[in-house]
């Protein structure tokens, strides 16, 4: 896969690839095309069913809920819906709901949109939704219906192909300028050795193994996350607590986007969710191990 696919979207590829069994499709289309019931873990290992799953989430006292998923996983949305709905049924507080692929200039847009100034189409042409927005829409009408703030997390894509071209201090020059508004405080922090080395070990399963090579890429991978994370704790000003949906590479063992949270909002509790496709369900894997507070596994077969 070339360089120009992956960095306008840099997390996008990494979770269609990165499946953690890594089956290829021509491997998964040879399986049972019927569909296997999700399974739910504590991130230990320990199972539990459904309800005990949606339970845990809802009565954790984490303000922040970070949901990760493989962004092509139509399981994963539907209980990314779930999830949205226990929260908001069972928590008297007000909750919010928090994207990955909706920029912090789409963010007016999507205000007018959930009070009802704008139809669906309209919030479409002008809110630049990602190919597949149809998977994260039933959310924010949910919010819409519900009178629930959302956020558009993310900074405007070109800032990532800035990073990716010319690196992170690229950047440091729209530090007093008017961009700085869709940007986290400048300069950002860096990726860690522990995400550095998940970056790595994913672009060397794509068949990099040029370790020069995603240097930049990590760079433009790190903004996604500090941004993201710089929008969350500003968002808790307006919300009690929040439901953010994104990549699971972004917060797998509480690194990414986590890590950079941490820094912004420091002592604030985050409760993290992994939602995998795999070709075994009956038990989390040593890779699958922790990878989140609470896992659920799909049926890679679905993809």
């Amino acid at each position: 896969m070339s360089l120009s696919v992956i960095i306008p979207r840099p997390a996008r590829c990494l979770h269609r690839l990165a499946k953690l069994d890594f089956v290829t499709r021509d491997t998964a289309a040879k399986m049972s095309t019927s569909q296997r019931e999700t399974t739910f873990f504590l991130g230990n290992g320990n199972k539990i069913d459904k309800e005990t799953f949606l339970e845990k989430i809802a009565d954790s006292k984490a303000k922040v809920i970070m949901v990760g998923e493989n962004h092509e996983d139509s399981t994963a949305h539907q209980l990314e819906l779930d999830i949205l709905i226990k929260l908001n049924n069972a928590r008297t507080n007000k909750t919010g709901l928090s994207l990955e692929f909706y920029d912090r200039e789409s963010q007016i847009v999507l205000n007018e949109y959930l009070s009802g100034m704008l139809d669906v189409d309209t919030w479409l042409e002008y809110s630049r939704p990602p190919a597949n927005y149809a998977d994260y829409q039933p959310l924010i009408d949910f919010c819409k219906t519900n009178s629930l703030p959302a956020l558009a997390s993310n900074c405007p894509r070109r800032y990532t192909r800035m990073v990716s071209r010319n690196g992170k201090e690229y950047l440091n020059q729209l530090k007093n300028s008017s961009s700085a508004t869709l940007l986290p405080p400048l300069p950002y922090s860096g990726a860690s050795e522990a995400y550095t080395k998940n970056f790595i070990d994913i672009m060397q399963k794509m068949g990099n193994t040029n370790p020069n090579v995603p240097t930049k890429m990590l760079d433009a991978q790190s903004l996604w996350d500090a941004t993201m994370a710089h929008s969350l704790a500003g968002f808790l000003d307006q919300v009690d607590s929040v439901l953010h949906v994104t990549g699971y590479f972004h917060i797998q063992h509480k690194l990414g986007t986590v890590e950079h949270f941490h820094r912004y909002a420091p002592g604030v509790d985050i409760l993290t969710v992994v939602i995998l496709p795999s070709e075994q369900l009956d038990a989390l894997n040593t890779e699958q191990l922790n990878i989140g507070d609470l896992v659920a596994l799909t049926d890679i077969d679905t993809l």
